[in-house]
């Protein structure tokens, strides 16, 4: 029972770090371009999101739309201080891009650092769902549950957004060739700020979810940064569904491993994983698309 237990706490974690993933896969798949700032998208998110809980006393769904809010507008911003001037100037080489993010990740952490005062917070007591369900000797949160139907949810309608609608094939047509896509009558800006916005909608979603039963620093994002770019690569740039494959098995593998071997030897276990599928699938685990050019 033990073993059940912890496989649904590792499920619950996943959910956290597949949302992160697909935010992820997205900006990478549109912009081709790893973005090191998405960590900051989840540090916003949940800081709007207690923001509005503890200051203006929203209920604590209308908090997680606000969260999304707050990671989509991060993302927008982001994109257009950090990255629309390097597509203007076509410098998006790699490398730039890198350096670029890196830069507004840690600028935007300094501000979260500022405006909480360095100090780690928690939503107030009452405010999150703090419900029980028992399922023979096994115990599931009402969060656990949330956390996972917002995952599954999120990655269906933006697998489903980018397969079987116009603006979705729009944006993988920009990803795939901004070029053509022009002369195909799409404008690749308002493809690239609808990618960004759904990322960072994710993103935002990611934070609030990780943070909801756990104090949070302005810290928050760079954890799930690490994990989140672990599950992508694992499952796949490429492809919501192999994002959020990713981001459930690490979560699985983190619980599971701190249970039955040591608490210390997460992290090296779940890169242990990484490298393992990077030698195995080069490309991960489902189809991706090739590192190059925004």
């Amino acid at each position: 029972m033990l073993f059940v237990q912890q496989l649904i706490n590792g499920i619950a974690l996943g959910a956290v770090y597949a949302l992160f993933a697909v935010g992820f896969g997205v900006v990478f798949s549109t912009m081709r371009i790893l973005n090191l700032a998405q960590g900051v998208y989840a540090t916003w998110g949940a800081l709007v999101a207690y923001w509005a809980v503890a200051e203006l006393g929203l209920p604590f769904a209308v908090a997680c739309v606000a969260g999304m809010a707050g990671g989509a507008l991060t993302a927008v911003m982001v994109d257009q201080v950090a990255f629309q001037p390097l597509r203007s100037r076509g410098g998006e080489q790699l490398l730039g891009t890198i350096i670029t993010s890196v830069a507004l990740w840690i600028a935007l952490r300094e501000v979260a650092s500022l405006a909480t005062g360095a100090a780690p917070l928690g939503f107030p007591p009452g405010t999150v769902p703090g419900g029980l369900l028992h399922i023979g000797g096994v115990r599931v949160l009402t969060t656990q549950i949330i956390a996972v139907v917002c995952a599954v949810a999120v990655t269906t309608l933006i697998h489903l957004l980018f397969r079987h609608t116009r603006l979705g094939a729009a944006i993988r047509a920009v990803g795939h060739d901004r070029g053509a896509a022009m002369l195909g009558g799409v404008n690749p800006r308002t493809a690239i700020l609808t990618a960004a916005a759904l990322a960072g909608a994710a993103t935002g979603l990611a934070g609030v979810l990780y943070a909801d039963n756990q104090t949070f620093t302005f810290a928050l994002g760079d954890g799930l940064l690490l994990q989140g770019f672990a599950a992508v690569v694992i499952g796949g740039m490429g492809d919501a569904r192999g994002a959020a494959f990713g981001g459930f098995m690490i979560g699985i593998v983190q619980v599971l491993s701190a249970q039955y071997i040591s608490n210390s030897f997460q992290d090296a276990i779940t890169f242990g994983l990484l490298l393992v599928v990077l030698v195995a699938r080069p490309r991960g685990l489902f189809r991706t698309v090739e590192l190059g050019r925004a």
